[in-house]
Parts: structure tokens; sequence; C-alpha cells
């Protein structure tokens, strides 16, 4: 097989792979809001606790993946994943709330869209720069800094991300994205956006007590049991 046909092969295996994750565990802070960060064993989570399962995952299958960080803010906050696939770098954002379904090459510029939005990126010396335009609207999403840091420095930032004091964009109201079939659907705060490559539309007035309803009906949301055990009164925030 040339290199060219394996280079081909292994980004569609990790781009697949991808698309499934954004599928299949959901962007969320469930568990930062109403679990004091502690697991509840819903799929999914914040943008460490998807990239954690998409590399573990991606070495299952035998790619050659590693922890990296981008910066949001100016601050080093978000974390994503590093392939090396035939000599070259890439990067799979799986722990994007937005639908990240495509590789970040460290070495071109790109420019994709899907459900009615799109990425684009700028490449200089030592940055990948993503933006992304929703709605007519383009903002710098991340910056990714190419030199990696140590696996070890990063794990030692995410076992710490509760604790550190750091405030995320998501810290103070709900969070819960995914693909669902052929749309892409965001929750966010009392808002539910809903995106399809024809059209989108918006939900407004969504309240703290109908949101597991919400994430069953329009999430299709399997895990019931483990839902309601997460929004449940033993473990929700006081409404202060």
């Amino acid at each position: 097989m040339s290199d060219s046909v394996s280079t081909t092969a292994t980004i569609k295996a990790a781009e697949e792979l991808l698309l499934h994750h954004f599928r299949t565990q959901p962007f969320h802070n469930l568990n930062l809001l109403y679990n004091d960060g502690e697991p509840s064993g819903l799929p999914g989570g914040t943008c460490s606790d998807k990239t954690l399962s998409y590399l573990a995952d991606a070495k299952a299958q035998g790619l050659n993946a590693h922890l990296h960080t981008a910066f949001i803010g100016g601050q080093d906050i978000h974390r994503l994943v590093r392939l090396h696939i035939n000599g070259a770098t890439y990067f799979a954002d799986v722990g994007n709330g937005w639908p990240a379904i495509k590789l970040i090459p460290a070495s071109r510029n790109i420019e994709y869209a899907c459900f009615g939005m799109s990425y684009r990126t700028e490449i200089d010396t030592d940055w990948v720069r993503v933006f992304h335009q929703c709605q007519g609207k383009e903002s710098l999403q991340m910056e990714i800094k190419l030199q990696p840091r140590s696996e070890e420095d990063i794990l030692q930032d995410i076992h710490a991300r509760y604790s550190s004091g750091i405030q995320y964009p998501f810290s103070n109201s709900v969070r819960f994205s995914a693909i669902v079939e052929n749309r892409f659907l965001f929750l966010r705060g009392e808002s539910l956006q809903i995106y399809g490559e024809e059209h989108s539309k918006v939900i407004e007035g969504i309240s703290a007590e109908s949101i597991s309803d919400v994430l069953e009906q329009h999430f299709e949301l399997s895990h019931q049991v483990l839902l309601t055990k997460a929004l449940s009164s033993e473990y929700r925030l006081q409404a202060d």
C-alpha cells in the first residue's frame, strides 16, 4: 500500500471514529453542575472526558495518538488529540462542544462545512488557529500551539480542572450537544439550538426542571436512569 493510500485510509478511520464519538458521547457539563465534577455514569462529558475517551479508542485501533492542548480566550484550557499519520501531524478536536468532525492538519489550511456552519484554519510557524462560522458570524474558536506539552503535565491539569479556580466558558449554565441523526443539537442554558444542512431553529424557555425531558425527547438519550440520577435533587445545585 502506498503512503498516500495509507494516509487516506488512516485519516478516514480517525474521522469515522471522531464522528462516532460526536454521535454517542455528548459534550456536556452535567457532572460539573450537578455532581461536583464527579462521574455520574453518563456518556461523554467536557473536553477532557471526551478527549481521553477518544484517545483510548484511537490507540485501541492502532493509531499513533497523544494528548495535546489548545488555547481558548488566551488560556491553555482545551484538550484535544494529536495524531501522527505517515510523518504528518493532525489534531482531533473531539472535545469541542460544536461538531468539529474533520481532522485539523498541522501543515496546511483547511475549510469545510457541516450542519449549516463552517470551519477554517490559519497556520503560521508555531500555531494553528481555528475559526468557526455559525449563523453568519465567524469567531476565533481556539489556537493550537504546535509545540506539544508533556502528557504528564496535561493529565495533571485534567485532574485539577475543577479545583484550579479556572472559569470555563461552560462553568455557569447547562451545556449539552451531540449529533442526532442528520442534525446537530446544542442545549445552551435556556435555549436548544438545532442545526441542519438546510435550516436551523432555536427552542427557547427551557427550564432546569425540564432538562431531563428535553434530553430524552430531542437527544434520544438511552441512559435515562443515569440521567435522572445526575439531575436529581440530591445532586442539584442550589439556585441562588
